[in-house]
């Protein structure tokens, strides 16, 4: 709270310097801090209008002219969001005791999650504040230290992400930032709760201000706040910069002055259409959707779908449909394995994912209204009349690609996956699964294990209903561990006859109407519950090796041409015994061939001589390699002559009697 020292005495309308090419904002000398009686008097009226004592002291003192506020305060504006009114109050702030939002939706898609195991991730999370009584918002921290490295990664992640047009150097802050009190709370009693205006649109232009003026997250939180002297002396540093001559002003100075103040919007409440339904957290995720995710479109696809997703859960969780803040944690995100498992929760990847994405495309009504509900909120075009309203279809194709946004959580960050890997992953995810989960019969996540899954699914295979719930069950979770991989690839267009214009969903559906197929989606889940990269398996269902000794891992070639080639011919296993005479019978057409081209060898050798000469070059020169060959060759009869009397043994045959026999039919 601001005490009631002297305050500095320069005119708030005195232009000091003119904008140096007549098109910039003039620079002006920083209003002071007002009277103390006038924070008072706001502060009361705020208290009146339902406030807290806190917020509304935090509040009163960070404007430049209060009693222009006043007013307003029992008289507020009304800005239209679906579903109600909010109501605000405006005027000009000082915007070093604004502070721009921590969990700003902009920077979702950044956010590295403790599930993926990013060493050195930034504390980002996603934490939506809920309502703590009139015009106020209320965080859950723990402590100010995350709290404080929070903000830092907001503020200059924001500023990194977006420029705003035209520039705040020349400018300064164009539209009016719109904020809430908002009251973080620390667990525990250690550290007491801190109250400040929150931007909840425009953080990124006070992000930007806050930059050239040189506030740290410190300052706006403890410094300014504490005391009238602290405000002061920023506002005399500021006041310094104005009051030098033109020509030796830096352009840093001038953004500094031009951005020390701004038009706010202050939201002090909402009013709905009906009352029950729309509350402030609601009307101001709204109302900051409407400006990003309907007309302007300026988040990036990923950071939208986070965002959504992330208010999904939220709903979801309020509504029962996800039984308990623990599992809401693990499904978000925000749980390691090893955390989810202490608290009694599955920790394996494809039952998160089989998880999420049936909450996320489930026609049963509790699910999809719960999940619906944040969606519907942002895409309806709501007009200033609570009788006239437009409705929203929003069905699995809108829902599942915040179910994968959420299932991809597990990789962004993780050390082995690139942002285009995760893209690809999420891609690839909606490609291979089914195209029609929402209508796909009544298949739900289970808590069975693979071989139960497998066992269910075969026993689908045998009475002639491959696909049903278990196979579909099946089918989504080895589709997450395939994808996450990198095992199942898409169609591809570029090899002729030999493409395969399949999407990989339609591959993982042909997997489950063979025994090896689903032989191969039980093994994928089984290797990758244990940490291990998915095999192939034989018919006994066992992992196969390669001569070295490795594993044989599975791949989109083997997915495609062996298990579900495209042209639905599988190939027939063999047995051991008939794989071993398949092998003998080739190897002993290779020998055959291999001495017919030694015989066609040979007589070539012998049909080089030398010009008018007809004695063969071999019989003249060459003796040593002649020597060396005679020798191979007897080697090799040799070995012909033990392979014959073995097999003349194990069939109890005579070889002097076979030669005769072959004499008297040569002759």
């Amino acid at each position: 709270m601001l005490g009631a020292e002297e305050a500095t005495t320069v005119s708030s309308n005195n232009i000091l310097q003119p904008s140096p090419d007549g098109l910039s904002k003039p620079i002006r000398h920083v209003p002071p801090i007002p009277e103390p009686s006038d924070h008072r008097a706001l502060r009361a009226a705020l208290k009146k209008h339902g406030m807290s004592d806190r917020a509304a002291g935090a509040i009163s003192t960070i404007w430049t002219n209060p009693g222009a506020v006043l007013p307003q305060v029992t008289n507020p504006q009304r800005r239209r969001v679906p579903g109600g009114y909010m109501l605000v109050v405006s005027g000009q702030v000082y915007t070093a005791r604004l502070m721009p939002d921590p969990y700003n939706p902009r920077n979702a898609d950044q956010v590295q999650f403790a599930l993926a195991g990013a060493e050195g991730a930034p504390p980002a999370v996603l934490v939506s504040a809920v309502e703590h009584g009139v015009g106020e918002m209320a965080v859950q921290v723990p402590t100010p230290d995350v709290l404080i490295g929070q903000l830092a990664w907001a503020v200059q992640n924001t500023r990194l992400r977006n420029t705003p047009h035209p520039s705040i150097e020349a400018q300064g802050i164009m539209d009016p930032p719109i904020g809430v009190a908002t009251t973080f709370f620390f667990e525990g009693d250690e550290a007491a709760p801190i109250t400040v205006p929150l931007v909840r649109e425009g953080s990124s232009r006070v992000s930007h201000g806050h930059r050239y003026l040189d506030v740290s997250v410190d300052d706006v939180l403890y410094n300014l706040p504490r005391s009238a002297s602290a405000m002061d002396s920023h506002i005399s540093r500021l006041n310094g910069y104005a009051d030098k001559p033109a020509d030796e002003i830096e352009l840093t100075e001038q953004a500094a002055v031009r951005c020390a103040v701004t038009e706010f919007e202050l939201i002090i409440g909402v009013e709905p259409d009906i009352p029950g339904t729309l509350d402030l957290s609601q009307a101001i995720k709204a109302r900051v959707a409407q400006d990003h995710l309907n007309p302007k479109t300026k988040w990036s696809t990923a950071s939208k779908n986070t965002s959504l997703a992330e208010e999904c859960l939220l709903s979801a969780l309020k509504a029962g449909v996800i039984g308990s803040e623990d599992e809401a944690k693990w499904l978000g995100g925000y749980l390691t394995r090893a955390a989810a498992s202490t608290r009694k929760i599955p920790p394996y990847g494809d039952d998160r994912a089989a998880w999420i994405i049936h909450m996320f495309t489930t026609n049963e009504k509790t699910a999809h209204d719960a999940i619906r509900a944040p969606i519907a909120l942002v895409l309806t075009e709501d007009e200033d009349a609570s009788t006239r309203k437009r409705a929203v279809r929003v069905e699995g194709n809108t829902k599942l690609p915040l179910g994968i946004e959420v299932v991809s959580r597990e990789l962004h960050g993780h050390p082995l996956f690139s942002e285009a890997k995760v893209t690809q992953f999420r891609n690839a995810l909606k490609d291979a699964l089914p195209r029609n989960l929402s209508t796909r019969g009544p298949w739900k996540r289970t808590k069975r294990t693979p071989q139960a899954l497998w066992e269910a699914a075969a026993k689908e295979l045998v009475d002639g209903m491959p696909g049903g719930p278990a196979g579909t069950e099946l089918w989504v979770r080895a589709a997450y561990v395939l994808c996450k991989h990198g095992m199942i690839g898409g169609p591809r267009h570029d090899q002729g006859e030999r493409s395969d214009r399949r999407p990989a969903g339609e591959v993982i559906e042909a997997l489950l109407t063979t025994g090896a197929g689903l032989r191969h989606l039980r093994q994928s889940l089984e290797d990758d519950r244990a940490g291990l990269r998915p095999r192939r398996v034989n018919e006994q269902g066992q992992p196969m090796k390669t001569a070295a000794g490795d594993d044989v891992v599975i791949n989109s070639e083997f997915l495609r041409e062996k298990l579900a080639p495209k042209d639905g011919v599988v190939e027939v296993p063999i047995t051991p015994e008939d794989g071993a005479y398949k092998r003998f019978r080739a190897a002993m057409e290779n020998v055959k061939k291999n001495v017919r081209l030694l015989e066609d060898s040979m007589r070539n050798l012998a049909g080089v001589h030398m010009p008018d000469e007809e004695i063969p070059l071999v019989e003249q020169t060459g003796k040593p390699d002649i020597l060396l060959l005679r020798e191979e060759l007897k080697a090799m009869a040799e070995t012909a002559d033990t392979w014959l009397i073995a097999v003349m043994e194990a069939q109890g045959g005579n070889l002097v009697d076979e030669e005769n026999e072959s004499d008297a039919e040569a002759s």
